[in-house]
């Protein structure tokens, strides 16, 4: 294997999700990825990637490719443990850098590997309101408004970074923990308002599906089990979604079977409830400050 930076994700069992380049083109950017994360770049000191970012030109000619355009292959090593991920300009064929594709494909695919490999951890379509207890993990269909709910909760003297995507942490046995991951805007084009400190480890102390309010307030309301099942687990499986239908079977069911597992946990530990919000108001500390005094 050629030289490669290493990117490390640590999660809480001393595991990691561990994302990698070799290819010059794409190591500035990946410099940057790190650095938006907050996580060290080094050189690489395991053959253990989860996700590999190559040139074209060395994919090898043993792979099993599972998803293939006019700009981008991606498939699984031979022996079926790295993910490699290549990009090219469509007329010249030399592979070129995307600095969304670099960051986003790589933490798309190294978090859905490392979750096929027996790791305990899935990256999450959700809102992360931070307070002094721990995170609330609020789920949501794009477009209901997370980002506005996050807006306003920023707005309102409360702290939350992650408003797309989080990496929800299971391997702390009872406790599962949540890790800042970058906002779309930020994988696709390289917003710098926020650092991602993806080494930080927050406690996951509510969860909340998101809607829309018909009374004109922000509130609080129960939900049925099965709905909120049924939210909990398309967030859990969103970022996958494009790619699993086009993995092999076996390795769909795993990973159907594992995020499956991941929401019965959540939904088996915290109570179902939906966070009903309208566009401006600020009564939505106050709710959730109510909430926590429920848990």
């Amino acid at each position: 294997m050629t030289a490669s930076l290493q990117l490390t994700i640590p999660l809480h069992d001393g595991n990691m999700i561990i994302l990698g380049t070799t290819y010059p083109e794409t190591k500035t950017q990946f410099s940057d990825m790190g650095q938006l994360m907050c996580l060290p770049i080094e050189y690489m000191r395991t053959e253990r990637l989860d996700t590999d970012l190559v040139a074209a030109d060395n994919l090898p000619e043993w792979r099993h490719t599972i998803w293939k355009s006019s700009r981008t292959e991606i498939a699984f090593s031979e022996d079926w443990e790295r993910v490699l991920i290549a990009g090219w300009q469509k007329k010249s064929r030399n592979p070129v850098p995307y600095r969304f594709f670099v960051w986003q494909i790589a933490l798309i695919w190294g978090s859905m590997n490392a979750l096929l490999k027996g790791g305990k951890a899935v990256l999450a379509h959700c809102s992360v309101l931070e307070t002094e207890r721990g995170a609330v993990v609020v789920f949501g269909e794009s477009g209901m408004g997370k980002s506005t709910a996050s807006a306003r909760w920023r707005a309102l003297g409360g702290k939350c970074i992650s408003d797309d995507m989080a990496l929800l942490d299971f391997s702390g046995g009872d406790s599962i923990y949540v890790r800042r991951m970058p906002t779309w805007s930020a994988c696709r084009e390289g917003k710098n308002e926020w650092n991602y400190p993806a080494g930080e480890e927050l406690s996951l102390i509510g969860v909340l599906a998101l809607g829309r309010s018909e009374s004109g307030h922000d509130e609080i309301v129960e939900l049925s089990a099965a709905q909120f099942f049924a939210q909990c687990y398309r967030s859990l499986f969103y970022w996958n979604l494009l790619y699993a239908n086009k993995l092999p079977e076996e390795m769909k069911t795993k990973l159907t079977d594992a995020i499956r597992q991941f929401t019965e946990i959540i939904t088996g530990k915290y109570p179902p409830r939906a966070l009903k919000t309208v566009l401006e108001g600020n009564e939505l500390r106050t709710v959730i400050e109510e909430y926590l005094q429920t848990l």
